[in-house]
């Protein structure tokens, strides 16, 4: 018998309750760290959003003076520096993508270092895991396979019958 089996008379049901007070706290300390994540991810995104603001307003001062120092060429340039702002502008909106990747990539770093310290598995671990039990069950089931050959009158590996069955 193992130590899980509710019939064992030495068992009480005591296992069973530490067993079930053992889920319990590991469920709690699941539920905290994924207010952790959930707390972090809101921070991350709250700073996300900050330096993105600012991001634009620097953008937005840097057009106005840009615009102003364009104003004061057109009249000498003529209409050639409408294709220069939109360039210009084509730049600036390539710099603010490429921001909100770097902070959606480090969002995405930090969840996964919270997760990886509360050693919450990733997608590789549980299909290893998976793997792991797949191959243990088919170990498993040879063992009980072979454990039943002798019961239904077959010769167990290393036996020596007669070729008689006597």
């Amino acid at each position: 018998m193992n130590q899980y089996d509710e019939h064992d008379p030495r068992n009480d049901g005591q296992d069973k309750a530490s067993f079930q007070d053992q889920a319990e706290r590991v469920s709690r300390k699941l539920s905290d760290s994924a207010q952790q994540v959930w707390l972090a991810g809101l921070g991350a995104l709250g700073r996300a959003q900050a330096e993105g603001s600012r991001f634009f307003d620097g953008l937005v001062k840097e057009g106005e003076a840009f615009e102003n120092r364009r104003r004061e060429k057109a009249t000498e340039d003529g209409p050639g520096w409408r294709d220069n702002v939109e360039e210009q502008l084509g730049q600036a909106r390539e710099k603010a993508s490429g921001t909100w990747d770097k902070v959606e990539k480090a969002f995405e770093d930090r969840v996964h270092g919270v997760l990886k310290r509360l050693h919450v598995p990733n997608a590789e671990d549980v299909t290893a895991l998976n793997a792991r039990i797949d191959s243990l069950t088919a170990r498993l089931n040879r063992l009980e396979s072979r454990q039943a050959s002798p019961a239904s009158g077959e010769p167990t590996p290393g036996s020596h019958q007669s070729p008689t069955g006597s």
